[in-house]
């Protein structure tokens, strides 16, 4: 038709240029439960590449976007071609090294995972241990906030690509560096607005996962510990399923809601064949400043049980701690003046002394 955009759409067309050239295309794309292409992580992804993280076929979404530009309307899609494969995920790809790699995990959201990630990751560091964060909670990300992060990523281009079709070598993103030296990727650092609301559905969401492991030019690291979100659905199966984890470490706290809950997510783990390292039970207690008498203001511990079950230590207590609180709210978590995150971090290390790293990788579809 005179007067529509000339873009060529095929498989290596970007995504970003396309929809600025053909706004129809961004909700033809969203009918697929791809990105849109305001999102930072896919400003140089291809239509190929895109469907590739989604486990999608490429050629009905070239299909799609030919047809709307023609007719100025969203072609009618069909299930199969907007279901992903239902495929065992592969092996992510790397390109550094990790000499451990630990998600942080709990069925149940406020029991404090991020919290316990950040005093992991300060520990490690006063052992002059390099240390990561792949803050896998896409959706509601706490661990920029709790370092004080807010610069959007960076990008630089992969050192190692060779280019190909005449394009350039596709940029990757460069992990914030915190006051310690621990590198941080997260989804709200790819905006300089905080409370921006990423609405993106579950295979979005493993494909951004995977995005954050492979794109990003990490550093050479002893840990890389993953922050992931509550329950046990699209998220953690992506991290469990396709990483080489050397185990997970359960948060928990005394109720027994939360317990129940923590429980489902060992069986889950055991069900991957993942070790369980330990377990941490988070506001386990309260100890008053002005007589030292120790309070369990959410009733009595649940540890051992959650740790029985888990067939794995209990690696700590952690007591609720209003200056640990105000650190984190202020983004200084780093300036922690308490052994907590030191003798965390030495239960971890003994665990993972005690502990086989798990190769095997299964499919529970």
């Amino acid at each position: 038709m005179h007067g529509l955009p000339q873009i060529e759409i095929g498989p290596k067309t970007n995504i970003r240029e396309l929809v600025e050239a053909l706004p129809i295309a961004e909700e033809v794309l969203s009918k697929f439960g791809l990105h849109c292409a305001g999102c930072g992580v896919n400003k140089y992804e291809t239509i190929e590449a895109g469907a590739a993280a989604h486990g999608l076929r490429v050629e009905p979404i070239v299909a799609a976007l030919s047809q709307a530009r023609l007719s100025a309307r969203v072609p009618t899609i069909a299930n199969e071609d907007r279901t992903p494969l239902r495929r065992a995920p592969g092996t992510f790809a790397k390109r550094a090294i990790f000499k451990h790699v630990v998600p942080i995990m709990s069925g149940k959201g406020g029991v404090g995972k991020s919290l316990v990630t950040a005093l992991l990751a300060v520990g490690l560091r006063e052992q002059n241990l390099k240390v990561g964060i792949l803050d896998a909670d896409i959706t509601g990300p706490s661990i920029p906030r709790l370092f004080g992060l807010r610069e959007p990523l960076g990008l630089q281009d992969d050192p190692n690509a060779q280019p190909s079709g005449g394009r350039p070598p596709q940029p990757l993103m460069v992990p914030a560096v915190s006051r310690s030296a621990i590198e941080v990727v997260s989804s709200n650092l790819l905006t300089d607005q905080e409370d921006v609301a990423m609405i993106w559905r579950g295979p979005i969401l493993s494909g951004v996962i995977r995005q954050f492991y492979e794109q990003v030019l990490w550093s050479d690291l002893d840990f890389l510990l993953i922050d992931l979100p509550p329950g046990t659905s699209d998220a953690p199966l992506t991290v469990l399923q396709s990483l080489a984890v050397d185990g997970v470490i359960l948060v928990t706290m005394p109720q027994a809601l939360a317990t129940m809950i923590v429980r489902k997510a060992a069986n889950l783990i055991h069900q991957l064949k993942k070790p369980i390292l330990g377990v941490v039970e988070n506001m386990s207690y309260f100890v008053a400043p002005d007589t030292g008498k120790r309070y369990e203001i959410f009733g009595p511990s649940y540890a051992n049980r959650v740790a029985e079950l888990a067939n794995a230590p209990v690696l700590a207590r952690l007591p609720l701690d209003p200056r640990l609180m105000e650190l984190a709210d202020a983004g200084r978590i780093e300036e922690i003046d308490d052994p907590v995150g030191a003798q965390l971090a030495q239960a971890l290390i003994d665990a993972l002394a005690r502990s086989p790293k798990a190769q095997e990788t299964i499919s529970l579809i």
